[in-house]
């Protein structure tokens, strides 16, 4: 996030005695402001078509998987 911190005026300081009341009665909290969302680029394009890719790899290894039936090495002897 962004910060500023608020600057005192010349003419503030000036209106009083000494530097310590002037400080007292002003707060130096940071003014922070929201940072803009950043736009999608061409890697989240990307990252979008691998997860696409992997879960139709997924789907496609399960179905050649199924295929074969539920246990496929029930009749081999070792």
């Amino acid at each position: 996030m962004i910060s500023f911190k608020k600057k005192k005026k010349d003419a503030e300081v000036a209106g009083s005695t000494t530097p310590e009341s002037a400080t007292s009665t002003r707060s130096e909290t940071p003014v922070t402001l929201p940072k803009p969302k950043p736009q999608p680029d061409i890697y989240t394009l990307l990252l979008g078509l691998s997860v696409a890719a992997l879960v139709i790899a997924t789907i496609l290894l399960y179905l050649n998987f199924n295929a074969y039936g539920p246990n496929p090495l029930a009749g081999i002897k070792t």
